[in-house]
């Protein structure tokens, strides 16, 4: 019976070497490079088990981790956590969402290292480990710029969240890929039910034709100003601020700020 794998990692090559040492143990395996493409790829789950970077474009590990629970919390599988800044984060294994967590190293070391890790899973399967603890393949130290660099990332997370604005930020293809503490409690869902999933579920369908307006008059190019629009929510009556994102100074998405909230 053919086993299945899905690994999401950025690195388009560490993604190749990771597929073929699975591929060779008999495992098909599904490929994802950032947050978003993972949870587009469970649909084709569930898999025997998961690997996925911590630090991901546009849907980060741990909500993702959540995503994956949430859809198969009937059926679980292994998740692996292997990462280079998991070192860094010793002190938080216990809310990151993995089972398992392996930190990035040598390639040659990790390949012999996996194999062994994966020998050991399969010869027990579906029994979970008895305590968080990273597997490491020797050499491996936290470091400064990586432990500053995930305390900014917390810190402008948090930023947006204390906004008294609720804030949608969207893919070049309007799907939701983060959101802020306070547009949560507007459209009363959860991140983890909103995540890849198109700006017009979290909007009434009568407003469609406005948002999609206000979308494609921002979307052209980085200098378009913003878009408004009045909508009610929820039994609020907000305003809807479309801009358009900019990376590099080129399109790649938009910020929805719903503003002006009243009972």
């Amino acid at each position: 019976m053919t086993r299945n794998a899905l690994v999401v990692d950025s690195d388009f090559f560490f993604v190749e070497f990771l597929a073929g040492l699975l591929e060779k143990r008999g495992y098909q395996v599904c490929k994802a490079y950032d947050g978003k493409q993972g949870i587009a790829s469970l649909e084709n789950g569930p898999y025997d088990i998961l690997f996925a970077d911590l630090v991901l474009p546009k849907v980060d590990g741990r909500q993702f981790f959540k995503v994956v629970r949430s859809r198969f919390e009937d059926r679980p599988f292994p998740i692996v956590a292997l990462s280079g800044t998991l070192v860094e984060q010793m002190d938080d294994l216990d809310t990151i969402g993995a089972d398992y967590f392996i930190a990035k190293g040598p390639i040659e070391k990790l390949g012999v290292h996996l194999n062994e890790f994966m020998a050991g899973l399969e010869s027990q399967p579906g029994l979970p480990p008895t305590e968080k603890k990273i597997l490491q393949t020797g050499g491996v130290f936290p470091r400064r710029d990586a432990m500053e660099l995930l305390g900014s990332l917390e810190f402008y997370q948090a930023a947006v969240d204390c906004l008294g604005v609720g804030v949608l930020i969207l893919d070049r293809d309007t799907r939701i890929i983060n959101a802020n503490a306070a547009a949560l409690s507007i459209v009363d869902q959860s991140l983890v039910d909103l995540l890849n999933r198109p700006i017009w579920d979290a909007f009434p369908p009568n407003r469609s034709a406005e948002l999609m307006s206000a979308l494609k008059v921002t979307g052209r190019h980085c200098r378009s100003g913003p878009s408004a629009f009045f909508v009610g929510l929820k039994g609020r009556m907000l305003r809807a601020v479309v801009s358009p994102l900019c990376l590099n100074d080129l399109p790649s998405g938009w910020v929805v700020a719903l503003e002006g909230a009243s009972a």
